[in-house]
This record gives structure tokens, sequence and C-alpha cells, in this order.
């Protein structure tokens, strides 16, 4: 019988080959339809699929990749972060993307164990990922990522509502538990963010956040609800805050650069995703309990 330490680094292991996937996800999708604003990203001059083509190549020389070349992390390491037919340099970020979706995966695991819940938590931490990398890359959150998501969510609070099962709801907590929470959150959770986006608009005449932004708050809101969206926020407020002026100290920046906030909103959403939101209420009022790691 397999202990929880070799379950976790199985759930490691399979988190680390789906982020070898989601880093081609996150260099496919935008590749020919944006303009680039990341130094590091290459345009090929063509629109890439991703079916099409169906083997992982080298940006560089553009050869297909052996099989060996594409082992999650193991490959990048005895590499050393070089192509296998060029010797160009292949980013950090993909060895950086394996390890962080392995880890998380190993974490939902730990936290709601082999479960439905667990299972679609996992995917929509995937699509934070994806879209953490393509806003920091092109400035843009992808509609043909944000509305598919934005329907699931309103398909959950409806599945959780009208699906009978023994603990109440199909996929638990902290998605949504009807479509009427679904639907409060899609409305009331991007709110703020698309007020202020309204305002800087018309007083700046030019946008201060992405349209983008306001609709991974719309995702998040039909998904998790009201709640989540709001945390979101002000987490992700927070966070962009800090590492804006620390930018500006460093001299890298200006008060009127733009800076991508899809970032700082998936981690914000991704620490509700684990409680965070109850590890703060704990702190202000003792009496909350923590919750961190026991499945409901």
């Amino acid at each position: 019988m397999l202990t929880i330490s070799y379950l976790t680094l199985l759930y490691f292991i399979f988190g680390s080959v789906i982020g070898s996937f989601l880093g081609v996800c996150a260099y496919r999708i935008p590749m020919g339809r944006y303009e680039p604003i990341h130094e590091g990203v290459k345009e090929l001059g063509r629109t890439l699929s991703l079916t099409r083509p169906a083997r992982s190549f080298c940006p560089s020389c553009q050869q297909q990749l052996a099989w060996w070349h594409t082992i999650p992390i193991v490959s990048w390491l005895i590499l050393r972060g070089r192509c296998g037919h060029c010797g160009a340099r292949v980013p950090f970020r993909y060895l950086f993307i394996e390890l962080v979706t392995g880890a998380l995966c190993a974490l939902i695991f730990l936290r709601f164990g082999p479960t439905v819940t667990g299972v679609v938590a996992f995917g929509f931490v995937c699509l934070l990922i994806v879209i953490t990398f393509i806003d920091l890359d092109y400035m843009i959150i992808p509609d043909v990522i944000t509305y598919p998501a934005t329907a699931i969510g309103l398909v959950i609070g409806v599945i959780n509502r009208y699906l009978p099962a023994h603990d109440g709801r199909v996929i638990g907590y902290p998605f949504v538990s009807s479509p009427w929470e679904s639907l409060y959150g899609l409305m009331m959770g991007p709110g703020l963010l698309l007020t202020v986006w309204w305002l800087y608009f018309k007083i700046r005449k030019r946008e201060g956040l992405g349209l983008g932004d306001v609709k991974l708050l719309a995702v998040l809101g039909a998904t998790f609800g009201m709640q989540c969206a709001w945390f979101t926020i002000f987490v992700g407020s927070i966070l962009g805050s800090i590492i804006g002026m620390s930018l500006l100290l460093v001299r890298r920046g200006s008060l009127a650069s733009y800076i991508p906030f899809g970032p700082y909103l998936a981690v914000a959403a991704t620490a509700y995703i684990f409680d965070a939101h109850l590890l703060i209420a704990h702190f202000i009022d003792r009496t909350v309990p923590l919750t961190w790691w026991i499945t409901r």
C-alpha cells in the first residue's frame, strides 16, 4: 500500500508533466496573434496551435525535439538549460512552470485528496498558471481562456445545485454551491475593478487596467463566488503595489509604466483555493478556526 509520501511524490511528478504542457500552452496560444512585450519571446511569423505542430520544437533552430528532450525537469537539468540540437538557451521559465505545477498538484492532493473537487481545483490552478505567463509576455489575458472558464464556473453552480451527491454537492468547497451564487459572483465580483477601470479611463484618457483583468475576476466570481473575487482584488492589489514600488526603487519602471496585473490576481486566487482567507481571518479573529489541509 502506497504511503502518503509516495502518493505526494507521484502527484508532484504528474503535475510536472502537466506543467510541461502548460509551458507549451503559454507559448503557443498567443503566438502570431499578439505582439509580445517580453524580449525573451521569439516571434516565428506564423500562427501556432496546441495541436499543430504536434511535437515540441526549438524556437531558435525550429528542429523537432527528441522525446527525451521533453522529459519534465530532468531534461532541462541534463541539457543544462540548452537545446539538444543547436545549443540555444532554453528559458528557465519552463523549468519553473514544471516545478510550480508539480508542487501545486501535490499540495492540492494534500488539501483535497483524490476527489472530484481536487481535480477541478487543479484544472483552475493550471488555467491561472497559463494566464500568468501570457500576461507577463503580452500584457493580455486572452478571451479564448476567460470566456470558456466563466461558462465552466456557471456550469459548476448548476451541477452542485441540481445533481445529487451524498455530501450535498458534487464539487465541494471552495467552489460555488448554486447557479445563483455563481451569477452573483459573476456580476458583483469584477464590479469594483470595472469601476476603477472606467474612472481611470475617463480621467486619464487611457487604460490603467486591462479589461482582461476584469474578465479574470468574472471567472473567479462565477467559479468561487464573490468572496473569492473580492479577496483576489484585495490581495492582488497589495502584491502589485509592493512589487511595483520595488521596481520603482531599483529604477526599472516609472509611475506611468504598465504592469501586468493578471499574475498578482492569479497568485491571490491560488492562495484563496488553499484557504489563505481563513488564515487572515484567524489572525483578525482567533475564534475563526484554521482549516488548512483538512478535507471538508
